[in-house]
């Protein structure tokens, strides 16, 4: 991977250097790619320093907890979970895109499922996520017995946090379609926390939930049309209101649509959700890679490009 187009979300946590480094695939560092030089862009502390000192071990890993459910409840396809976690998962979960694996207690660790975060209660150390009920994985999330495995924290949901993280005093637009409302939630706060105007549409069918409403209250534009209207709809708005950025929550041939139609635009920048499929997390397993347009390998789990 060219390290200096990609940089990786777990750089300078709790959890690095991790395991990439102890296998010379370090997303940044090009000495702990075993090129035996320092040809990084990072600019916190040295990577390759904190993996030597620590006797080229890698850091901490993620550990999986039981937690006790203090909150549940089904509409439709969709269950919402609150999880009493501890206070410094509640903290570190509220950045947008924050995820976890979670799965039921009785289950194998194989039955992790990636879920994104919805909202996070820092002061009462919960957690809330809204999970689609769609397969052997999930199922199982229906019958959790009051407990649940989660393991965390873990924050390559979206891509482009950057350009969410950086937006301010500008005008956005949310569209999330389906079960992708769930990680639109923390990026529509952090956005109105930088005191963005943000303007939201749910692209939703007739037997599918708007949720996003309940937790923000925010006036919300309601639509169910096909992906190529929206797109079209998504571009006259853009024309109206010149918006700075862009958050797509759905599928990558509606991502990719919106993008097409709004792309001649120089300054817009867009947020997507990352939907591809991810099972470890750690860059290791490489479920989730994908080349780029140079053909470089990206570990999307952790990768964001800069």
């Amino acid at each position: 991977m060219n390290s200096k187009q990609w940089q990786c979300v777990d750089a300078g946590s709790d959890y690095c250097p991790c395991h990439l480094a102890e296998e010379n695939s370090c997303i940044i560092c090009t000495q702990l790619q075993g090129k035996g030089y320092c040809d990084c862009n990072w600019m916190g502390v040295c990577i390759y320093d904190e993996f030597y000192f620590a006797g080229n071990k890698k850091k901490g890993v993620r550990e999986s907890r039981e937690y006790p459910v203090v909150g549940s409840k089904v509409i439709g396809k969709i269950i919402f979970l609150t999880i009493k976690v501890t206070r410094y998962m509640a903290r570190v979960l509220k950045q947008p895109g924050s995820y976890v694996f979670i799965r039921n207690k009785h289950s194998d660790y194989f039955f992790d499922v990636p879920i994104s975060i919805m909202d996070c209660d820092e002061e009462k150390s919960v957690i809330k996520i809204a999970v689609e009920i769609c397969g052997v994985k999930t199922k199982k999330l229906t019958d959790h017995g009051g407990t649940v495995i989660v393991r965390g924290p873990y924050w390559n949901g979206i891509f482009g946090l950057n350009a969410l993280k950086t937006t301010q005093n500008a005008r956005c637009l949310v569209l999330a379609r389906g079960i992708a409302q769930a990680p639109a939630i923390l990026s529509i706060k952090h956005l109105l926390k930088n005191n963005n105007v943000v303007d939201i549409i749910v692209n939703k069918r007739t037997d599918e939930h708007n949720f996003i409403k309940e937790y923000l209250g925010e006036p919300i534009r309601e639509v169910n049309m096909p992906s190529d209207d929206v797109a079209i709809l998504c571009r006259e708005l853009m024309k109206e209101n010149n918006y700075k950025l862009i958050f797509i929550g759905g599928s990558d041939p509606l991502q990719n649509k919106i993008i097409e139609c709004i792309q001649e635009t120089d300054d817009v920048k867009f947020v997507t959700t990352n939907n591809n499929p991810i099972c470890c997390g750690e860059g290791i397993c490489g479920s989730c890679v994908k080349k780029d347009k140079s053909g470089a390998l990206v570990k999307t789990c952790k990768a964001q490009r800069i």
